[in-house]
C-alpha cells in the first residue's frame, strides 16, 4: 500500500466518522452498566447518552475518577459531541454552569435544554432556541416582555431557578 493510499483511507474513515451518531445506554435495570470502549471514538463523533443517572452527573461535575467520567472526558478531547438525553426530573440535578458553559449538549425527550448567560434575555436570544426546546434561567436574569411572549408562542419550556446552585449545592 503507498502512502497516497493510506492516506485515502484514513481520510475516507474521518469522513465516516464525522456523520455517524451512536445512541447508548448507561443504565440497565436501574444499574449503571460499563463504560464503553475508547475505541468506538475512533467510528463516531457524536454521542448521545440516554438514561443518564444522576450519581454519572455528579461524578462528571465534579471529575470524579470513574471509568464514565475518564471514558466522557476522552471523548471530549477526542472531539466527541456528547448529547445527555435526560428526564425532567433530573434536570434539577445539573449545575447551571454545566448547562451553560461545559462542552456537552443536554435533552430532554430529544429536546435541547439551553441556559443563556444574559442578564437580560431578549425575544433575539430566544428566537436562536428550537421550539418546543427547554430554556433553563436563574431569578438574577430577566426576560423581557418580547421575551415571554416568543416562549409562549414557541412553547418552550421555562425552568426558573432561584439561583446556580442544584440540589447538591454550590456550582
Amino acid at each position: 500500500m503507498t502512502e497516497a493510499e493510506l492516506m485515502e483511507l484514513v481520510l475516507a474513515r474521518l469522513k465516516k466518522r464525522q456523520t455517524r451518531q451512536l445512541n447508548l445506554m448507561c443504565q440497565e435495570n436501574f444499574e449503571l452498566v460499563k463504560a464503553p470502549a475508547k475505541k468506538v471514538f475512533y467510528d463516531y463523533s457524536q454521542i448521545t447518552l440516554i438514561q443518564v443517572p444522576v450519581s454519572l452527573l455528579f461524578e462528571l461535575y465534579h471529575f470524579q475518577k470513574t471509568p464514565w467520567v475518564d471514558w466522557i472526558l476522552t471523548g471530549i478531547s477526542y472531539q466527541v459531541q456528547f448529547t445527555l438525553d435526560l428526564n425532567e426530573q433530573v434536570l434539577p440535578f445539573v449545575p447551571f454552569q454545566m448547562l451553560r458553559a461545559w462542552p456537552l449538549a443536554f435533552h430532554i425527550a430529544g429536546q435541547p435544554v439551553n441556559a443563556l448567560t444574559q442578564k437580560t434575555i431578549s425575544r433575539k436570544a430566544i428566537l436562536a432556541l428550537a421550539p418546543q426546546s427547554w430554556l433553563v434561567k436563574i431569578n438574577a436574569q430577566q426576560l423581557t416582555a418580547e421575551a415571554r411572549e416568543q416562549i409562549e408562542k414557541r412553547q418552550i419550556k421555562l425552568i426558573e431557578r432561584v439561583d446556580e446552585t442544584c440540589i447538591w449545592g454550590k456550582s
